[in-house]
């Protein structure tokens, strides 16, 4: 994970993709009030990572993970204070090891 005060050469800094991430979330924000239903929202971990430290309230006791799983998924209220009810879970990989494969071989 980068250290919080490094800028990598040529990259954003913290304060820079802060600020990106704020922009996304007043868009994703407004998507939703338009929608007549549901919003999945599809991104990266570091993405996933600073709302839930700077927007999101997160269950009592729980802090923002500092490396999010692939596939991991994230549900939030539809409005806000933007209360966190399942964080990061990857429970529906458990169970993947263990089902046969749907490749048969054939071609």
């Amino acid at each position: 994970m980068f250290a919080p005060g490094y800028a990598p050469p040529n990259g954003e800094t913290w304060e820079v993709f802060d600020a990106r991430v704020d922009r996304a979330w007043v868009l994703v924000r407004d998507r939703l009030a338009a929608a007549k239903g549901h919003l999945a929202v599809v991104t990266h971990g570091l993405v996933c990572r600073s709302l839930a430290a700077r927007h999101l309230t997160l269950p009592e006791g729980q802090a923002a993970p500092e490396r999010w799983e692939n596939t991991g998924l994230t549900v939030i209220d539809e409005r806000a204070p933007w209360r966190v009810r399942l964080l990061n879970c990857v429970a529906h990989l458990d169970d993947l090891a263990t089902q046969p494969s749907s490749d048969s071989g054939a071609v």
